[in-house]
């Protein structure tokens, strides 16, 4: 199909060129012309869309995204979900399999209890996982999605398949066969991932990660994206240890959901900025974030990591014991030194709010804080062990499938992390669905981005290109920019008027001033409302 879109300011993403007015003509998949288009092509246009002055550019990369299973799941308006978050935001391409949880790969035998680590953060894809390997994976998700997906190595998923979720470091054997799976996995990745607050992962070190890095890196050159260890009070320490493996591996590095967690913390944004400096002497470099001042992520992540080795059922059942309970609450009373405890650095059980809960059991809290927990059983005082006793209590009753959104952050650091040029964008979006009341960004996250830097000060050419340019370089990926030949993945939007409309309490508001989406040639959003495809163009994304 030839598609005419007339009299639109033209950002082309490189971040140089300044916008300027033109047209272009989209035929089939690819762009024919920009800026200048004949009248005689003009003439065999099958659909005209009149931007009215409003921006076109290339469409946003998510670069850190949690929508590979439960996202390709149909929902009411005919769109799998995590595609759906990402059209009206004007994102045309996810990276998933990131904080070092790829869907795969995955042993045969623990694929069950796998699945079940995911769902909180990846959602439920509703079927049993069928795959073993990151191909086969992709052959299950052919298909499946609207826009275009890639999938980093999850070095939790990697340690998994190796020797499974213990609390020990690999001995030399079992980093070999560490090795050997990632050079396997590696041709199908972008980049290697890691989760160090997430089992198993959070048992390995620095020599550990640098070895598989290296192996990644000697099939292919790619980058180390880790959810660090600790984004609180050991955040130097964490972030000197990230970019140490990633130097010592000989790749790029590039941190994720930057931000610093728990006010007594704020103070050392010089600090980490310094260090993301550091890390690009050394190697090639880049940071995402999303807006916002909290987090999120699975509600066992406020468990100290001894309490999570095993299978899902020892843990469930070290959340029901007694002792373990008693213990758990000295470790959560004890701060956050030693570990990233998300409870302390952000200031209690009031800090903590419910995202995600088991559907049917407890619904009524979704939106609520942990704190309210409590309280609803009688706990005034929330620093109590009486008070997180009734919090385990409700972990039990929910078989622990529980997400949470972080407060932890202040508005100032999330400005000065906002403004550096080598910030890109990401939701980091965890999965809506029943029993689901999620953070704000799945949707937010890429019209706040616009808003803020109309408001600070951020020039449109250089926003567009962290959204989209920048991390496709980084990424490896095919060049997005906007020229004839190019890719027709495109976004229309308003930029006086573009922003997020959605907040905590009512988070699944679609966003202002996006008006109109194409993936690969084929409009998907027109004049703000959904078009559901007859055939989901969305390809799997491959360095080049």
């Amino acid at each position: 199909m030839r598609q005419l879109i007339r009299n639109a300011t033209i950002v082309n993403g490189d971040g140089r060129t300044d916008p300027y007015p033109g047209d272009a003509l989209i035929d089939g998949d690819r762009i024919a012309h920009l800026g200048e288009v004949p009248p005689s092509a003009a003439a065999g246009a099958e659909r005209t869309v009149d931007a009215e002055g409003r921006v076109l550019a290339p469409g946003f990369i998510d670069t850190h995204n949690h929508g590979a299973l439960g996202g390709t799941r149909i929902g009411p308006n005919g769109f799998p979900v995590a595609c759906e978050n990402a059209v009206i935001a004007g994102v045309t391409k996810r990276i998933c399999g990131t904080d070092g949880l790829s869907p795969a790969p995955v042993a045969r035998d623990q694929r069950e209890d796998y699945a079940a680590l995911l769902k909180p953060l990846d959602g439920d894809p509703g079927e049993p996982f069928s795959w073993s390997t990151l191909p086969e994976f992709f052959a299950w998700h052919a298909g499946r999605s609207v826009t275009d997906m890639g999938l980093h190595l999850g070095h939790g998923a990697v340690r998994r398949v190796a020797i499974g979720n213990v609390k020990r470091p690999a001995t030399a054997s079992e980093l070999r066969l560490m090795e050997a799976v990632v050079q396997r996995e590696s041709p199908h990745a972008i980049g290697f991932s890691t989760g160090l607050i997430y089992n198993p992962a959070v048992f390995s070190d620095r020599a550990e990660m640098a070895a598989l890095i290296r192996a990644f890196n000697a099939v292919k050159p790619g980058g180390f994206f880790p959810h660090i260890r600790n984004e609180s009070d050991a955040i130097l320490e964490a972030l000197e240890e990230a970019i140490g493996a990633a130097i010592d591996g000989g790749g790029a590095y590039g941190n994720e959901h930057s931000k610093i967690g728990g006010p007594r913390n704020y103070d050392r944004i010089g600090q980490v900025e310094a260090l993301f400096d550091q890390a690009a002497d050394n190697v090639p470099a880049m940071e995402n974030m999303y807006i916002y001042t909290a987090g999120s992520t699975t509600g066992d992540a406020c468990f100290p990591p001894e309490f999570r080795s095993g299978s899902r059922e020892e843990f469930l059942r070290h959340l029901a014991s007694p002792d373990s309970r008693r213990r758990m609450f000295e470790w959560i009373r004890g701060g956050s030194a030693n570990w990233e405890n998300f409870i302390d650095f952000c200031g209690g059980l009031q800090g903590i709010q419910i995202a995600g809960v088991k559907e049917g059991v407890g619904d009524a809290f979704l939106g609520k804080r942990l704190g309210d927990v409590a309280k609803a059983r009688g706990f005034e005082d929330l620093s109590s062990f009486e008070a997180h006793n009734a919090v385990f209590d409700f972990f039990v009753e929910n078989d622990a499938l529980i997400t949470i959104i972080s407060h932890h952050g202040d508005e100032p650091t999330v400005q000065r992390l906002f403004l550096r040029k080598t910030m890109a964008v990401c939701t980091d979006g965890l999965m809506p669905g029943p029993g689901q009341k999620p953070h704000p960004r799945s949707i937010g996250s890429f019209p706040k981005a616009l808003r803020y830097a109309r408001e600070l000060g951020v020039e449109l050419k250089e926003i567009v290109h962290r959204m989209t340019a920048l991390p496709c370089d980084f990424f490896h990926l095919e060049s997005p920019v906007l020229r004839a030949g190019a890719d027709a993945s495109l976004v229309l939007f308003d930029w006086e008027t573009v922003r997020e409309m959605n907040d905590y309490d009512d988070p699944t508001v679609p966003p202002q001033g996006i008006g109109h989406v194409w993936i690969h040639g084929v409009p998907v959003l027109e004049a703000g409302a959904l078009r559901v495809p007859e055939i989901f163009p969305g390809r799997i994304l491959q360095r080049v």
